[in-house]
């Protein structure tokens, strides 16, 4: 059927949320290429409109025993058709008919279900209706009224999940939404690391386990600078790591971590140049080790801590690996 694509040539609209209550969210979306009258279904007909490397958001009935936002996926692909495909509709009709419907399906593989550290709940999203409103709005402006958008308003305090299998979530609300920073910050990650191994879709899973390793390396390193007295510790992420107060003159703290012993490490431009600029400790945690909670979560334990005072990056210890080339005219 056709479908207004209106997120098409947006590299931000990558997001899409599934409405559903089956044991194993996140191994991948699928759904029949027709309805049980025969019809086709827009809510059916958006999982073709999938690609690698987009995010779905998972809204489960029954996960939480609660219904809820309560996780999320990557798609992976590649989108397969299914001659006996079977399915069990949920609406009235499906319902009364009573009986599994067998007929031709769509089947988009994920990457595995990942879970929301604070999951979104009806009465989340009943507080977050004025975002709601103001992102529908905008974008009806814009588009139309076929929007295929993931909530409806119902009375005039309640927010519901669409009756959909398969709906857009727009960019903007996971922008506006504070508990989806995490999934964002993951997929920029992605995004940002990509042209490196761009044949590595799975790579979404590795950044998440590379987030989860900086968190643990900073807090070891915090621990370690609050053990020898200091006062204050902020963290800034760039161009340095920590700001440590309290023990003598500020210190500028640059943190690495890994699950395995480096004996190397990857800096940017920015921290070779604030390393030498200003007095700086080099702090690496490596040997972390690190199990997949069968959640799409990580859990960390051990590390050694080594640290290297008034480090300065010397000039036969750099090894270019990259390099930005200006394109001639």
């Amino acid at each position: 059927m056709k479908i207004n694509a209106w997120w098409a040539g947006d590299p931000a609209e990558r997001y899409w949320m599934e409405v559903t209550d089956r044991p194993d969210p996140g191994v991948d979306v699928n759904a029949p290429q027709r309805n049980a009258r025969g019809i086709e279904e827009w809510s059916y007909s958006l999982v073709t409109e999938l690609r690698p490397g987009d995010v779905v958001f998972h809204w489960h009935r029954t996960l939480l025993g609660r219904p809820a936002l309560a996780g999320w996926s990557v798609v992976t692909g590649p989108l397969a058709e299914e001659d006996d495909y079977v399915w069990q509709a949920r609406g009235t009709y499906g319902r009364a008919r009573g009986i599994p419907t067998i007929g031709r399906g769509w089947r988009m593989r994920c990457g595995g279900f990942n879970r929301l550290e604070r999951p979104l709940d009806r009465a989340r999203v009943a507080e977050l209706r004025p975002v709601l409103e103001e992102v529908f709005a905008g974008l009806k402006e814009r588009f139309g009224e076929s929007l295929y958008l993931p909530f409806i308003f119902y009375r005039s305090n309640e927010v519901r999940a669409a009756q959909a299998y398969l709906t857009k979530f727009p960019a903007a609300l996971v922008h506006a939404i504070p508990e989806l920073t995490e999934v964002e910050e993951i997929r920029q990650a992605f995004e940002r690391d990509a042209p490196r191994e761009p044949s590595t879709l799975g790579r979404l899973q590795d950044v998440a386990l590379r987030l989860a390793v900086e968190r643990y390396s900073v807090d070891m390193a915090k621990e370690h600078y609050l053990g020898l007295g200091a006062t204050q510790i902020d963290e800034l992420g760039k161009p340095y790591d920590l700001r440590v107060l309290g023990i003598g003159p500020e210190r500028h703290v640059e943190v690495k971590g890994s699950t395995s012993w480096r004996a190397e490490i990857e800096l940017t431009v920015n921290e070779v140049r604030h390393a030498r600029n200003h007095p700086t400790d080099l702090v690496v945690v490596d040997r972390i080790h690190a199990v997949n909670d069968g959640l799409g979560g990580w859990d960390l334990s051990g590390g050694e801590l080594r640290v290297w005072s008034d480090w300065s990056p010397e000039d036969d210890r750099l090894t270019p690996t990259r390099y930005c080339y200006t394109l001639p005219d």
